[in-house]
């Protein structure tokens, strides 16, 4: 019947939704796979359009939690019920977001010259997604020591050596180096005030 609402469309919506979602988990897992064997074999510039194909797809995700409210983009906007996801597949979005931009930040530490703008950039996304992740706070810290931003270096740096319980040697040479460089600065910083005040 016309003008009848029996939540049916409302319901097939959802589950077209959820459907969407789930082939756009496995087309980015499928990237992402993709990245780490091009990786593996050193095909760097592949393996960077692997990342971010997935990185796309998971956009696409993103867009599908949080659609649209501009009637000029998008016209079928407010006709839209809203979509509704598991919290498991909130968990696999985030886990999988989190480990493209990984993955995408270590290919960019690698090709040169390194972007370590670039590098910040993701793993940010990273630290954000995923606050546990030591290998995210590592490269973090990596691209600030690399930018000479010592004190964001430190800070990430310090993260990663307290998730990794003091363990990880690379993480504290890196530490133990940029604690070096601040140390410099300031030694710097308190010559430059004597000098004035003389």
């Amino acid at each position: 019947m016309e003008g009848s609402s029996d939540g049916a469309g409302s319901s097939d919506m959802k589950t077209t939704t959820s459907l969407k979602i789930t082939e756009k988990l496995e087309k980015a897992r499928m990237y992402k796979q993709k990245g780490n064997d091009s990786f593996k074999q050193q095909q760097l510039k592949k393996a960077i359009q692997s990342y971010h194909s997935g990185l796309l797809y998971m956009k696409g995700i993103n867009h599908d939690f949080l659609p649209s409210t501009n009637k000029i983009l998008d016209p079928m906007a407010e006709t839209r019920a809203p979509v509704v996801v598991s919290e498991e597949d909130k968990i696999h979005v985030q886990q999988l977001t989190a480990d493209l931009h990984n993955n995408l930040a270590a290919c960019l530490l690698k090709q040169e010259p390194v972007k370590y703008e670039r590098v910040v950039e993701c793993c940010k996304q990273v630290t954000e997604l995923t606050p546990t992740n030591t290998k995210g706070w590592y490269r973090l810290g990596l691209a600030y020591y690399h930018l000479r931003d010592f004190q964001e270096a430190k800070t990430a740096l310090m993260t990663a050596n307290k998730l990794s319980n003091g363990q990880d040697m690379a993480v504290r040479r890196l530490l133990a180096s940029v604690e070096q460089e601040v140390k410099k600065e300031d030694e710097k910083f308190n010559n430059m005030f004597k000098n004035r005040l003389l």
